[in-house]
């Protein structure tokens, strides 16, 4: 295992975007989503993604230094156009954009066309938390994940996150998806041999599995491993990516997750939706009432009686918002084959790591 300084962290990832062509703004905004996934122990969105990253970039299926067009613009909601961008760029905006529209109108809704893959979804409903708002974001791409009863992809992970600000407690952060398990948590356990947690896996052959060796022949790619099967969801999940499907493709006129399903080109990258929302509840009430209300709530929930097997209830953000805090005082522990992945990348863009 590897520990970075935060502070490195960042700049090896500045340096990866500015090699890569992106302005100083940009370099910033996409090192600060990926260290910030790493912080809080998301790491398949953060250090593991860079290779996948850059492969995107320089195939140019997402793209530094593209203008950010709004196509609609109403007073409490807009619909733009990311332009192929670089997915945490574009989103990065598109909450910008929500937030300010949330100040005069209470509520702020962006739904944005070609808008990228950006990684760790909480980055931007976090957005909105600074602002004591409530974040709402979601979003779609190319399929990847089996409906339930299904065994072939239709969906992608159609990931959601919801930020829900507080006073003294650590302030609820939801980051989920439909699918019952990620692309890359799938090839981490495949390749630590490891099972998982529910037979939500499905073979070529329509076989459920919670074996992840069985569908990742490749462990060493997020990307094209999964040759032998697919991840797959529950009932529930099907609804869930039902919904992000309808907020951030239908909605925001893209393409739903199963017609972005061909070979994506320079020409033709896939054609993904995001939607973000604010929320300004200090418009419906005073925001130290809501928030002395919303801690009373975080503190009841944990405060429940555990069951058997569990010392307590851990409500949805505490332990990333723990590893954020530790991490910037004594580093960030990366996977020794992770921490390789970069420092490849880094060596073809002829960038020095001390």
């Amino acid at each position: 295992m590897k520990i970075v300084k935060l502070e490195d962290l960042k700049s090896l990832y500045i340096k990866i975007a500015e090699a890569l062509g992106a302005p100083s703004d940009e370099a910033k905004v996409f090192a600060d989503c990926m260290a910030r996934a790493d912080l809080r122990g998301m790491f398949t969105q953060g250090a593991s993604m860079i290779p996948y990253s850059v492969w995107m970039i320089e195939e140019r299926l997402m793209r530094f230094g593209v203008p950010f067009k709004i196509l609609v613009d109403q007073p409490g909601m807009a619909l733009a156009d990311g332009g192929y961008g670089v997915g945490a760029v574009v989103a990065t905006r598109g909450m910008d954009l929500a937030i300010e529209k949330a100040r005069n109108a209470g509520v702020g809704c962006v739904w944005i066309q070609n808008g990228g893959d950006f990684m760790m979804t909480a980055n931007h409903a976090l957005q909105a938390l600074e602002h004591d708002m409530i974040g709402v974001v979601m979003r779609n791409e190319n399929p990847r994940v089996a409906p339930w009863g299904g065994k072939e992809a239709f969906f992608f992970t159609n990931p959601i996150a919801v930020s829900v600000t507080s006073d003294k407690e650590t302030p609820i952060v939801i980051d989920m998806a439909g699918g019952s398990f990620s692309v890359g948590q799938t090839v981490m356990a495949a390749r630590d041999r490891k099972l998982m947690p529910s037979a939500h896996l499905v073979t070529s052959d329509g076989e459920y599995t919670d074996d992840p060796t069985k569908i990742v022949l490749d462990t060493t790619d997020r990307e094209s491993g999964f040759t032998g099967g697919i991840v797959t969801m529950g009932h529930k999940g099907l609804a869930w990516a039902i919904i992000v499907e309808v907020f951030s493709g239908l909605i925001a006129g893209t393409n739903t997750s199963n017609q972005n399903n061909y070979d994506p080109t320079g020409e033709r990258p896939w054609n993904e939706g995001q939607f973000h929302m604010a929320i300004d509840v200090g418009k419906l009430q005073p925001i130290d009432q809501f928030k002395a209300s919303s801690d009373e709530f975080i503190h009841a929930l944990g405060a429940v009686a555990p069951a058997e097997g569990f010392e307590r209830v851990i409500v949805p953000g505490e332990i990333e918002a723990k590893n954020e805090e530790q991490r910037k005082k004594e580093g960030v522990p990366i996977r020794d084959e992770v921490w390789e992945g970069v420092m490849e990348v880094a060596a073809k863009l002829g960038i020095n790591v001390d």
